[in-house]
């Protein structure tokens, strides 16, 4: 086992044609485009962020849970150009029981090729080199079908569906439930 990450000094994580950092305020327009569209919010249950204001309030939120030891979210951002072009992370980090939940977003623009598992696979590999985990999981609301192939193309399986689970919209909606253990992720 390597030492556990101690929040020390914010990771910056690189991969073929991605750089992921901390989210910072000169996001805040690229965090309305991404959080305030339609089709990336059709999944999501949160608010859609339509304000700088707004913006700003969500990127203090996420680097507070990292000052917290709570969570890591990181800005999404092609290599030579720094401007978010997505967010993912994990979250839900129960180091009692060894397990992290992650998740990523895309502006719908970049759909398609392959950003999302990029930083999927990054931050699972990360997750396992250093929150001492012994399985990484994430779930997403049935029908988004996107998100399922780049959690099954990232190794995970699906392990079940919490029925009429989570409240989105004004629906129930039932949330797809998908894991992979360390030995299966290396």
């Amino acid at each position: 086992m390597s030492t556990v990450f101690d929040f020390a000094a914010y990771p910056v994580l690189t991969t073929d044609r991605l750089r992921l950092r901390r989210i910072e305020h000169e996001d805040a327009d690229a965090i309305i485009d991404l959080y305030g569209s339609p089709d990336v919010m059709r999944f999501l249950s949160q608010p859609i962020i339509q304000t700088r204001e707004q913006a700003v309030g969500l990127i203090d939120w996420l680097n507070a849970l990292y000052d917290r030891h709570e969570a890591v979210q990181w800005a999404m951002t092609l290599h030579g150009d720094d401007r978010l072009i997505g967010t993912c992370g994990t979250y839900a980090w129960d180091r009692e029981n060894r397990r992290v939940d992650i998740g990523y977003h895309v502006v719908p623009a970049l759909w398609g090729r392959g950003y999302a598992t990029e930083a999927a696979r990054a931050i699972t590999r990360w997750s396992f080199d250093h929150l001492d985990v012994h399985r990484v999981q994430a779930d997403c609301t049935d029908g988004n079908i996107g998100s399922e192939r780049v959690l099954l193309k990232c190794g995970f399986k699906i392990e079940g569906v919490w029925r009429e689970s989570c409240w989105e919209h004004g629906r129930f909606v039932d949330i797809k439930q998908f894991g992979v253990l360390r030995r299966e992720f290396e």
